[in-house]
C-alpha cells in the first residue's frame, strides 16, 4: 500500500536523524602521528641532515613553510589559526630531529622557517674552505681496514656526497657538466680502489682494465662479486 505524503515525510525524517546520531556516535578520525626525522642533527652533519629534512617536508606537502612559499598570513586571516598548527608541527619535526644540546639554540625561534633559517647560517658555508679541506682529508685516509667492502664503500661515498653539496658542478653547458662529473666519478674510483684490502689487488687492476671506465657504483658492485667468489 502506498504511503502519504505525511508519512513518507516522517520516514524521511526519521531517516535523516538516525543517520545523524550515527554520525555523531563515531569516534573522530585521529591522524597518526608522523615518523621522525631519521637523522639527527649534531653540527656536523648539516649538508645530509638538511637534504633529508627536505625530502620529509616535501612528502608531507608542506615544503612552503621552510622555503617561503606558504608566508604567515595575517591574523585576521581565516587560514590563519590552522597555518599556526601547521607551522608548530613543522618547528617541532624540526627540534626533534636536533642533538639535544642543540636544541636550546632554537627553539624560541618563532615559526619553522625561522628555526630552518637559522641553522643554515650557523652551519652551512658552502665556501667553507677548511670544511671542504677536513672531508678531502677524511677520504684520503679512508681505507676497507680488514672491514666489509659494503661499510667502506658507504662511509666514502657519503663523504663524497658531502663534498659534492659543499662544491657543486661549476660547468653552465651540459657537455662540460657531464665531463667534470666524468672526472669526478674517476677519482672516486680510483680512491676506493686505493683503500682496498691487499688481499683485492688483482680485482683492482681488473677494474682499471675495464672498459668503457667504470662508474664508482659499477666499481663497487664488481669487486663485491669478486670478493665473494
Amino acid at each position: 500500500m502506498a504511503l502519504t505524503g505525511s508519512k513518507a515525510e516522517l520516514l524521511d525524517a526519521q531517516k535523516v536523524t538516525a543517520e545523524l546520531l550515527t554520525q555523531q556516535a563515531a569516534p573522530p578520525r585521529v591522524e597518526p602521528p608522523a615518523a621522525p626525522i631519521a637523522v639527527k642533527l649534531d653540527g656536523k652533519n648539516y649538508g645530509g641532515w638538511s637534504r633529508v629534512v627536505e625530502m620529509y617536508v616535501s612528502s608531507k606537502d608542506k615544503p612552503g613553510y621552510l622555503n617561503g612559499g606558504s608566508p604567515e598570513p595575517p591574523p585576521t586571516d581565516p587560514f590563519f589559526r590552522q597555518w599556526k598548527t601547521d607551522d608548530s608541527t613543522l618547528k617541532g619535526w624540526l627540534i626533534n630531529s636536533m642533538d639535544p644540546a642543540l636544541i636550546p639554540n632554537f627553539i624560541r625561534f618563532p615559526s619553522a622557517k625561522a628555526v630552518w633559517d637559522s641553522v643554515a647560517t650557523t652551519f652551512f658555508d658552502g665556501f667553507d674552505t677548511s670544511q671542504i679541506y677536513d672531508l678531502k682529508r677524511q677520504i684520503s685516509q679512508l681505507k676497507q681496514g680488514g672491514g666489509s667492502i659494503e661499510k667502506y664503500y658507504n662511509d666514502l661515498q657519503g663523504l663524497g656526497r658531502e663534498i659534492d653539496f659543499r662544491r657543486p658542478n661549476p660547468m653552465q653547458f651540459p657537455a662540460d657538466i657531464l665531463r667534470y662529473n666524468a672526472i669526478v666519478n674517476e677519482d672516486r674510483v680510483y680512491i676506493f680502489l686505493d683503500g682496498l684490502d691487499d688481499r683485492l689487488d688483482n680485482v683492482r687492476a681488473d677494474v682499471t682494465k675495464m672498459d668503457p671506465f667504470p662508474t664508482i657504483e659499477q666499481a663497487y658492485a664488481w669487486v663485491g662479486r669478486e670478493d665473494m667468489r
